[in-house]
Parts: structure tokens; C-alpha cells; sequence
């Protein structure tokens, strides 16, 4: 007889004989197990992307059921199924993102990167709308333990890159060092003075290499 599996749109026919062993039945069981897995990793992972994409884009509010099934054609009551609220959406594109080393070029001298890496992330700031989620984030942080979460990982993926360069160069980095002296400057700057002081990376990073003694 045949069998249909149903997962994530995925349909697949396996033949199972009555008088087949158990150990064969098994076989055709994992397999079909293994394949409908991996169309639904596949099929998440082109949620969460649409997801960030649509989050550092148009923004927090654009980010709804509705419009990433439009975006990546997977049913809405599929991505309800996986993630109930957008909230738990966003937690996971935060938790489950796999940042890479740095954004920007390298140079091999440390000033230069930490300006680099800086310059770029003043600009995402501006072309994106990560203050916005920034904001967002922290605005619900004390009150909202998912929020709070989102928090966490996006400070901890915006770091990321400025210790990785200290480490290079063969600096201990200082986790709260980076985030205070390096990146709350910046971050202050765009989301309160825009418009009102010029930013001047330079002078953040050179303050922030002579606390490093």
C-alpha cells in the first residue's frame, strides 16, 4: 500500500508492503523523517531571513504574519504554528543569527579596523532601521522578558565584531569596555543628537584605545 506524509507542504509517497519486514518499514520511516526535517529547517530558516529583512528595512511594525507569508509564500497558519506571536519571531531571528567575525574590511592595524567597524555600524544606523529596533527593544526590555532577550543578543551581535578585532590584535577584550566606550557613544548619538552634533568616530575610538592603556 502507499502512505502519504505531510509536512510543510511536502508530499512524499513511500511504499510499504505488507509482508515487508519491520526493519525495511523503519528504513522508509527515518527517511521520510530526515527529508520532512529538513524542509522544515529549510522552510524556517526562509521565515526568520524574511523576517530580518523586512525588521531592519520597514521596520518593527511591518513584521506580521500576514506579510512574511506574503514574502516567502509559506501559508500564515504555518508561521502561526512555528511562532504564535511576532514576538517569538523576532527573539528567534536575534537568538539564531550566526553574525560574522566583522562587517567590515580589514586593515590589519588596530585603529584603522575599530574605526572601520565603527564607521559602518554609524552608517547602518542610518540607512537601516536597527535605532528603531534598538529603541524598541529596550523600551520593552524591563517589561517583557522576550524583549528582554532580544535585548541581549542584538547588544551581544553588535559587539561581536569589536572584540573579535581586539582579540586579533592580542587584546583582552572587555565586553562592557567595547559596549560603553565604543558603542553607546555611537548609539547615542543616532538615536538622541541626530541632525544636532556631528559624529566624530575618530575621537570615540582614540578615547577608547587609551583606556586600554
Amino acid at each position: 500500500m502507499s502512505c502519504k506524509c505531510h509536512s510543510w507542504k511536502y508530499e512524499s509517497k513511500c511504499l510499504i508492503t505488507s509482508g515487508g519486514s519491520d526493519k525495511v518499514r523503519e528504513m522508509d520511516q527515518t527517511s521520510i523523517m530526515e527529508k520532512q526535517d529538513a524542509r522544515v529547517t529549510k522552510t524556517r530558516r526562509k521565515v526568520l531571513d524574511a523576517g530580518a529583512v523586512v525588521l531592519f528595512t520597514d521596520g518593527w511594525s511591518e513584521v506580521t504574519h500576514m506579510r512574511l507569508a506574503k514574502e516567502t509564500g509559506v501559508a500564515r497558519g504555518t508561521i502561526y504554528r512555528h511562532w504564535p506571536t511576532i514576538d517569538d519571531l523576532i527573539v528567534e531571528i536575534f537568538e539564531s543569527c550566526d553574525p560574522a567575525p566583522y562587517a567590515a574590511e580589514q586593515t590589519g592595524e588596530l585603529r584603522a579596523d575599530i574605526i572601520a567597524e565603527l564607521t559602518l555600524l554609524s552608517e547602518n544606523l542610518v540607512s537601516s532601521k536597527l535605532g528603531d529596533v534598538i529603541l524598541n527593544a529596550a523600551r520593552l526590555a524591563d517589561k517583557n522578558a522576550m524583549m528582554a532577550r532580544v535585548h541581549t543578543a542584538m547588544h551581544d551581535i553588535i559587539r561581536q565584531p569589536f572584540l573579535a578585532i581586539l582579540s586579533d590584535h592580542g587584546q583582552k577584550p572587555d565586553i562592557e569596555a567595547v559596549g560603553r566606550t565604543l558603542i553607546a557613544p555611537i548609539l547615542y548619538h543616532h538615536l538622541f543628537e541626530a541632525g544636532q552634533k556631528q559624529l566624530n568616530v575618530e575621537l570615540i575610538v582614540d578615547c577608547f584605545l587609551f583606556g586600554l592603556g
